[in-house]
C-alpha cells in the first residue's frame, strides 16, 4: 500500500489512497548507486472522535487551530453541514448544524475561516450554484452560527472553489470562481471585523477567463513560504474536459496585489493563457496534462519546485519536475513509465494514471517523491535538485506526517482515506492535527443516483502528531 506525505509548505487538500502492489518498475530511471535512506517521523499520540459522516460520495472537510480553540467544518451522517469547536484540551465537541445539505458532486467541499476578532467563516456545498455562506455573531462562538448567503452582492450566483485563508496580517481573505469551467474568474474578497462587511479585495480577477473567443478558466494552487509570501502555479483548461488542460504559470506575492515572476520582474493581474512573462510550461491542450494532477512546494529556502505529468514525445505519460536556472524555467522528465494515461470528460470515470506524493527532503537536497501507476507499480524516485537528476548515496528525510497516516481505517470495499491538514498556528508548533475519515471516490452531480443512499458512514476523527 502507497502512503502519502506532505513536506515543507505544502497546501493541505483532499488526498485519494490508492491501494496497489509495491514494486519497481523494470524499465524505471534510477541510479546506480543504492540509496541508503534514513527516515525520521514523528508519531501519533492522540485519536478523538469528531463525529459520524456520510461517506458515499467523498468531498473535503476543513480543520483550523487557533490558540486553544480547534474547529471543524464538515457534512455529517445526515449529509447536513455541520461546524464544530472544542478547546484543545478536551474532547468534549460543540456543534452546530447548518441548513445546508451536501449535494451528490465531488467539487461541493466546505471550507473554514477565521478573522482576526474570532468571528467564524464558512462556506461551501457549490458547484456553479449561488454562494452559500454562513458566519457567526459572536466570535468564537460555533452555536451563533447564522445563515448570510451574500457577502458583497456581485458575482455570486454560479460559485465554485471557495477558499477561506489568511494574510501575512492574519486579515481574512475568501477566493472563489465566478461562472464555469472554460467561462469564469478567480476573485478575491476581504472581511473587516470593525465594519463587519465583506469587500471585494481586488479590482481585477487573478485569471482572465473570459475573452473574445477565448473562454478559458485557469485551476490554480499556492502556497506560503517562511516569509508569509504566496507562491501560485495554474494550469489552464479549455472546456469541462480534462484533457483540455495546458499551459502552467508561475507568480509570487507578498499581498495578491503586488506581483513579480520567477526571476523577479513585476507582472500584473489577471493573468492569461499565453503570457510568457509566467509561462512554466507550454504544454498544448491533448498534451497530458491534467489540471488537478500538478503540485508545487517550496525548498527550505523557498525555491518553487513544480511537480507535473504530461505525455511525452512518445505519448507515455510521465512525471515531470521544473524549476528555475538562472532565470528560466527548466522541466526535466522524472520517470519512465510505459502507459497512457487516457482521459475521460471531466475525469469522474477515469483511472489513478500516474500519482505522485513528495514525502520530504534531506539536508543535502535530495528530493524523495512516491509514485504510482494504473498498472500496479510504484516506488520512490530520489532526484537531486540542483541538477533534477536521479541520485545515490545518502538521504535522511524527516517527514512530517507519520508513514502509516494513511492506513485505511476499515476493510471495507470502495472506501478511500481522506486526510483533511491542519490551517497552520504558529503558536502551535510542537504538534500536528489532522482530521481522517473515509469515504467512495466522489463523482460528479450528472452522475448522482436517483435515490441518494443513506450510506456508507464513516467515523471522522482527529488525529495529534508530535
Amino acid at each position: 500500500m502507497m502512503k502519502r506525505y506532505v513536506i515543507y509548505g505544502l497546501v493541505g487538500g483532499l488526498f485519494l489512497l490508492w491501494n496497489s502492489c509495491k514494486h519497481q518498475e523494470k524499465n524505471e530511471i534510477v541510479s546506480s548507486e543504492v540509496i541508503e535512506e534514513s527516515i525520521k517521523e514523528p508519531t501519533i499520540v492522540e485519536q478523538i472522535t469528531v463525529d459520524s459522516v456520510w461517506a458515499a460520495n467523498g468531498v473535503a472537510f476543513d480543520l483550523q487551530t487557533f490558540g486553544n480553540q480547534q474547529y471543524v467544518a464538515y457534512f455529517d451522517k445526515n449529509r447536513m453541514m455541520t461546524v464544530a469547536s472544542r478547546q484543545i484540551n478536551s474532547n468534549h465537541w460543540i456543534k452546530k448544524t447548518l441548513p445546508n445539505q451536501l449535494i451528490w458532486d465531488s467539487h461541493n467541499y466546505v471550507s473554514l475561516g477565521i478573522d482576526e476578532m474570532g468571528y467564524i467563516h464558512v462556506s461551501g456545498n457549490m458547484h456553479v450554484d449561488p454562494l452559500a455562506y454562513f458566519k457567526s455573531e459572536k466570535p468564537w462562538d460555533v452555536t451563533t452560527m447564522v445563515e448570510l448567503n451574500t457577502m458583497v452582492g456581485d458575482d455570486e450566483t454560479r460559485v465554485t472553489y471557495p477558499k477561506f485563508f489568511n494574510d501575512k496580517s492574519g486579515r481574512l481573505l475568501f477566493s472563489y470562481r465566478s461562472g464555469s469551467c472554460g467561462n469564469g474568474n478567480i476573485l478575491i474578497n476581504h472581511f473587516s471585523p470593525k465594519n463587519q462587511r465583506w469587500e471585494r479585495y481586488l479590482n481585477k480577477p487573478l485569471f482572465e477567463g473570459v475573452e473574445k473567443d477565448d473562454d478559458r478558466a485557469a485551476y490554480h494552487k499556492w502556497v506560503k513560504d517562511s516569509k508569509g509570501n504566496f507562491h501560485f502555479v495554474w494550469m489552464w483548461r479549455w472546456t469541462p474536459d480534462v484533457e483540455t488542460s495546458h499551459n502552467i504559470g508561475y507568480a509570487k506575492t507578498p499581498d495578491l496585489k503586488n506581483w513579480v515572476n520567477g526571476v523577479g520582474q513585476i507582472v500584473n493581474l489577471p493573468f492569461k493563457p499565453e503570457d510568457e512573462a509566467v509561462m512554466v510550461d507550454a504544454t498544448p491542450s491533448k498534451g497530458g496534462l491534467h489540471n488537478s494532477r500538478y503540485k508545487l512546494f517550496l525548498t527550505p529556502q523557498d525555491e518553487p519546485i513544480i511537480g507535473y505529468t504530461k505525455y511525452d514525445e512518445q505519448g507515455l505519460t510521465q512525471l515531470y519536475l521544473a524549476k528555475l536556472v538562472e532565470g528560466k524555467w527548466i522541466s526535466k522528465q522524472i520517470s519512465k513509465w510505459n502507459f497512457r494515461w487516457k482521459f475521460i470528460d471531466g475525469g469522474a470515470f477515469m483511472t489513478i494514471g500516474g500519482t505522485f506524493d513528495f514525502v520530504g527532503i534531506s539536508n543535502d537536497n535530495i528530493l524523495a517523491i512516491d509514485w504510482e501507476t494504473e498498472k500496479g507499480e510504484s516506488g520512490r524516485y530520489m532526484v537531486d535538485l540542483e541538477t533534477l537528476e536521479p541520485t545515490g548515496g545518502t538521504a535522511e528525510i524527516q517527514l512530517k506526517y507519520p508513514k502509516d497516516l494513511e492506513k485505511s481505517l476499515t476493510n471495507r470495499e470502495g472506501m478511500l482515506v481522506r486526510i483533511a491538514y491542519e490551517k497552520r498556528n504558529p503558536a502551535n508548533n510542537n504538534s500536528r492535527y489532522v482530521l481522517k475519515w473515509e469515504a467512495k471516490h466522489g463523482g460528479f452531480r450528472q452522475h448522482a443516483p436517483k435515490v441518494i443512499p443513506e450510506g456508507p458512514i464513516s467515523e471522522l476523527i482527529l488525529l495529534k502528531i508530535q
